[in-house]
């Protein structure tokens, strides 16, 4: 099982090539970014745009007839990201700034999926060797020694850290506010630390990166860590470069110094498509790498790590969403694009890919994994949810023992009567979510509106134009990766594919709209209409919430 043959190697290729294929046949991964403004700086150019960005990779600058990917190594590079006012910094060489800069008008941005799939294509075709992990972790720290600090992990927790240190490859699986992050990585981390051992922490999105470093940098100074040793590769968002100008990527203004703070850096920080486009990395003795979001990172992503035969832990839930594929349904029991659909697996079929390899699609029909075949520990208590959600979630998706606080979650539901629905939109529950807006806008509140349907989105827009600087209108699927004090969610009807718990992956985007919640969920709805739906999850979670007025406080 340990290596990969060259039939499995081929399929690889092939599958990134149809992958590539399909989106340039079908014109998709290629959206516009609108710009509203461009200024000249002394490095580049600083683009002002309509909406933010919610990802730094893929970018390309297109002036007239040509493309300019925007990228570190390469003549136009993002030198900041600033995400509250919408402004994109470009380090662009100094004749072909002022020839952009002269013709400004014809400037336009796009972020273009393709460039990435071609980014593993290329890897592909290098024809590293690959094995599955086989190298145990090069330390073995004393776990239970842990148990006399002030704040210790409980035994879940303890039991991950010694799975983490004793294996060459498991999964820690947790739901939001189980401590995957802030105790388990946080200590696994500072046990590297402390022996001089270079890691890396690599995620799916810049918003899964930053929001982990967020919470692991603070926590490693907390415990007395010296976290000038981590880096993050990439470009920051304006927020976290301000908060930890030392931890950021010296490729982005100060070149010569790229190459000796990798090698000096102990922790390595990036997106999965950051850490496979810079070959220099490859070279570095990494002893243990750290895959966060893991049921959001697409497997094809990460087997290219298997070259370096050191261990690798998964953390993450893969009760919610997973790898975003834009192979529709029709298209991939197609034959000329079925190998596509390889791009739909996540990270935690690792194991299965090695040990079938070509037979990989016969053996695992679906993307959805239920129970993995390899060592992997289960976190069941959470300090997010408080026990009246736990247990429902626990009922309907996680079926773990699942715990939450003594104190409950605060569950509203704000009931209307339809009155007009129509094409998934509801424009009753649209004005009531836009009156809630208005007034939790006026209350400085930290706030989110979330639906399952890209029209009911739109409808909400549509009846308050202001919501869009907000940027706080999402469907379920592009709020992942971020979180807020308290989430709207407008269901609008029953829908198979997005909201009817009877389909997994439905129950699971229903999952991920609730985790994005801090502190309280607002269901705007039908009372009547759901209470109807008998045995589904949001008939359950409006019976247990109380009813909220517009005119609560």
């Amino acid at each position: 099982m340990n290596n990969l043959t060259q039939d499995s190697h081929d399929f690889l290729i092939e599958s990134a090539q149809n992958y590539y294929d399909y989106l340039v046949e079908n014109n998709l991964g290629y959206d516009e970014i609108k710009i509203q403004s461009i200024s000249k700086t002394i490095f580049g150019l600083q683009l002002t745009l309509y909406s933010k960005l919610f990802s730094l990779e893929g970018l390309v600058l297109r002036f007239l007839d040509e493309e300019f990917p925007i990228s570190e190594n390469l003549s136009i590079q993002t030198s900041f990201y600033d995400e509250k006012h919408k402004i994109l910094s470009l380090e662009i060489e100094e004749s072909l700034k002022n020839q952009l800069f002269e013709k400004k008008n014809e400037i336009r941005l796009f972020s273009d999926l393709k460039f990435l799939v071609k980014n593993i294509l290329d890897f592909y075709l290098s024809l590293k060797p690959l094995h599955f992990p086989t190298t145990l972790p090069r330390i073995s720290p004393d776990i239970q020694a842990l148990k006399d600090l002030e704040n210790p992990p409980h035994q879940e927790q303890l039991e991950a850290l010694e799975g983490i240190f004793s294996k060459s490859f498991c999964y820690v699986w947790g739901v939001a506010g189980s401590g995957k992050t802030k105790m388990v990585l946080l200590h696994a981390l500072a046990f590297y630390l402390k022996s001089n051992l270079k890691v890396a922490i690599l995620a799916p999105t810049n918003n899964a990166l930053e929001q982990s470093l967020n919470t692991l940098i603070e926590s490693l100074n907390n415990i007395g860590i010296d976290t000038s040793c981590i880096l993050r590769l990439g470009t920051p968002t304006q927020t976290f470069a301000q908060r930890f100008p030392q931890n950021c990527d010296p490729l982005l203004n100060n070149k010569p110094n790229y190459k000796k703070a990798i090698q000096k850096s102990l922790l390595i920080a990036a997106t999965l498509d950051t850490f496979l486009r810079r070959d220099e990395l490859y070279e570095l003795p990494f002893a243990h790498f750290f895959i966060d979001e893991a049921a959001f990172c697409p497997l094809i992503k990460v087997i290219p790590l298997c070259m370096f035969n050191k261990p690798i832990t998964l953390l993450g839930d893969h009760k919610q969403l997973q790898p975003i594929c834009l192979l529709n349904k029709q298209d991939s029991n197609n034959p000329k694009w079925q190998i596509s659909k390889f791009w739909q697996y996540s990270s935690l079929f690792l194991e299965s890919f090695f040990r079938h390899q070509t037979n990989f699609f016969k053996a695992n029909p679906t993307t959805q994994i239920n129970s993995p075949n390899y060592p992997f520990y289960t976190l069941t208590y959470t300090h997010r949810y408080g026990d009246n959600l736990a247990k429902l979630l626990d009922f309907y998706i996680y079926k773990n023992n699942l715990k939450g606080l003594p104190n409950h979650t605060n569950l509203f539901c704000h009931f209307i009567q339809t009155t007009s629905q129509e094409n998934n939109a509801n424009l009753d529950e649209a004005n009531a979510c836009c009156y809630l807006a208005k007034r939790f806008l006026q209350e400085k509140k930290n706030f989110a509106i979330l639906t399952p349907f890209v029209n009911q989105r739109k409808l909400i827009l549509q009846k308050m134009p202001a919501l869009r600087n907000e940027e706080c209108v999402f469907t379920i699927h592009s709020s992942q990766g971020q979180e807020f004090d308290c989430v709207i969610f407008s269901p609008v009807t029953l829908n198979y594919y997005l909201n009817d718990s009877r389909n997994p992956q439905a129950l699971f985007a229903l999952n991920v709209a609730l985790s994005r919640a801090k502190k309280e969920i607002i269901i705007v709805c039908d009372k009547n209409y759901w209470l109807n739906q008998k045995g589904q999850f949001l008939n359950a979670l409006i019976q247990i919430s109380k009813p909220f007025s517009l005119s609560q406080t």
